[in-house]
C-alpha cells in the first residue's frame, strides 16, 4: 500500500490527434459519398439537357416543315384558282391594261401641257415684274423727293414756331421793361415833387416868420434846385416812355414778321404735304395695278400647277392599275403554260404532309421521353443540389480542423 501510495502519478494521455484523424477520415468518407451523389446528379442533369435539346431541334424542324408546306399549299391554291379562271382573267385584265395604257398616255399629255403653260406664264411673270419695277422706279423717286420736301417744310414750320415763341417772349420782356421803366420814372417825379413841396413849405414859413435874408435866399435856391429835379424827372419819364415804347414797338414788329414767316412756312408745308400725298397716291395706285396684274398671273400659274399635280396623280394611279393588271396577266399566262409545275407542286405537297406527320410523331416521342426522363431523374437532380450544399459544408469543416490542428 505504501509503495502504491508512494508511486508517481501517471500523466493523462492527450487523445486530441487521434480524434482529429478520425474526424478527417469521416469527412473523407462523407466527401466520397457526396462526390458519387454529385456525379449521379450531374449525369442526370446532362441527360435531361440533351433530351431537351433534341426535343427543341425536332420542334424547330417541324415548324420549318409546316411553314414550307403552308407556303406550297397557298401557291398551289393560287395556281388552281388562276387555272380555273384563266379565260376570265385574260379578258378582264387585258381590258384593264388597254384602258390604263390609254389613260397613262392621256394624263402624261395633260401633265406636259400644264407644265409647258405654267413655265410660259412663269417666264411672263418674271418679265412683268421687271417691267413694273422699271415703270414704277421714276414715280417712286418722285414720291421720295416730295416726301423730302414735305419733311423739310415741316422742319421749317417748327423753326418758325420757335421763332414766334422767341419773339413773343421778346415782346413780353420789352413790355415788362417799359412798365418797370415808366413806373420807376414816375416814382422819381413823385419823390422830387415831395421834396419840392417840403422846401416850398419851409420857405413859406420862413417868410411868415420874417427870417433873415440869407436863410430865405438859401431856401429859394433849394426850391429852384428841386424844381429843376422835378423838370428833369418829367423829362426822364418822357424819355423812358419813348425808349421803352420804341423797344416794345420793335419787338411787336419782329413778332409780326415772325408770324408772317410762320404763316408762309405753314402754307409751304401744307402745299408740300398735299404734293407728297398726291404723288404717293399716284404711286400707290400704279403699284396696286401692277400687283393685281402680277397676282392674276400668279393665280393662273397656281391653277396650272394644281392641274399638273392632279394629272400626275391620275397618271400614277393609271400606271399602278396597268402594272397590277399586267402582273395578273403574266401570272395567268405562266400558270396556263406550265401545268406540269402544278402537278409537281401537288405531288410535293402530298409528300410533305407525310413527312410532317412523321416529324410530328418524332416530336411527340421526344416530348414523352423528355418528360419521363425528368420524372425518373428528379430525385438525383434534387440530391445534386443537396450534395453540393453538403460538400461546401464539409470543405468548411476540413478547413477548420486543419487550421486548429
Amino acid at each position: 500500500m505504501d509503495e502504491l501510495d508512494n508511486a508517481p502519478e501517471k500523466e493523462p494521455v492527450d487523445n486530441t490527434p487521434a480524434r482529429g484523424e478520425r474526424a478527417l477520415e469521416t469527412a473523407r468518407g462523407a466527401a466520397r459519398g457526396a462526390a458519387a451523389t454529385l456525379r449521379s446528379g450531374i449525369a442526370a442533369m446532362r441527360d435531361v439537357r440533351n433530351a431537351s435539346r433534341r426535343h427543341s431541334s425536332a420542334r424547330s424542324l417541324l415548324r420549318e416543315m409546316s411553314e414550307a408546306l403552308s407556303a406550297d399549299e397557298a401557291t398551289l391554291a393560287r395556281r388552281e384558282e388562276v387555272a380555273a379562271d384563266y379565260e376570265q382573267i385574260v379578258e378582264e385584265q387585258s381590258a384593264v391594261v388597254a384602258e390604263s395604257s390609254s389613260e397613262v398616255a392621256r394624263q402624261r399629255e395633260l401633265v406636259e401641257r400644264a407644265r409647258s403653260q405654267r413655265e410660259a406664264l412663269e417666264t411672263q411673270l418674271d418679265q412683268l415684274r421687271k417691267d413694273h419695277e422699271q415703270e414704277l422706279r421714276p414715280y417712286k423717286r418722285i414720291v421720295e423727293a416730295a416726301r423730302g420736301r414735305s419733311e423739310e417744310a415741316a422742319r421749317g414750320v417748327s423753326e418758325a414756331k420757335r421763332a414766334v415763341r422767341s419773339a413773343e417772349n421778346q415782346v413780353k420782356d420789352a413790355t415788362e421793361r417799359r412798365e418797370q421803366g415808366i413806373s420807376s420814372a414816375n416814382r422819381a417825379i413823385d419823390a422830387s415833387q415831395g421834396r419840392l413841396r417840403k422846401v416850398q413849405d419851409a420857405l413859406s414859413r420862413a417868410r411868415d416868420e420874417h427870417a433873415d435874408g440869407s436863410a430865405l435866399k438859401q431856401l429859394q435856391n433849394e426850391v429852384a434846385t428841386e424844381l429843376a429835379h422835378v423838370e428833369a424827372a418829367r423829362a426822364e419819364v418822357a424819355t423812358v416812355t419813348h425808349d421803352t415804347q420804341s423797344a416794345v414797338d420793335a419787338a411787336q414788329t419782329h413778332l409780326w414778321t415772325q408770324k408772317k414767316s410762320l404763316e408762309e412756312a405753314q402754307r409751304e408745308a401744307d402745299a408740300a404735304k398735299r404734293e407728297y400725298e398726291a404723288r404717293k397716291q399716284e404711286y400707290d395706285e400704279r403699284s396696286a395695278r401692277a400687283h393685281d396684274a402680277e397676282e392674276d398671273l400668279e393665280d393662273k400659274i397656281a391653277a396650272l400647277r394644281r392641274d399638273e399635280d392632279d394629272a400626275k396623280v391620275a397618271h400614277d394611279e393609271a400606271a399602278e392599275r396597268h402594272d397590277e393588271a399586267q402582273a395578273l396577266l403574266d401570272e395567268a399566262e405562266q400558270v396556263h403554260a406550265t401545268p406540269e409545275e402544278t402537278e409537281r407542286l401537288r405531288a410535293s405537297i402530298a409528300e410533305q404532309r407525310v413527312e410532317v406527320e412523321a416529324q410530328q410523331g418524332v416530336v411527340d416521342d421526344l416530348a414523352e421521353g423528355e418528360r419521363s426522363l425528368r420524372v425518373s431523374t428528379r430525385g438525383s437532380r434534387l440530391a445534386l443540389l443537396a450534395a453540393a450544399v453538403a460538400v461546401v459544408a464539409l470543405i468548411v469543416v476540413i478547413v477548420v480542423l486543419l487550421v486548429t490542428r
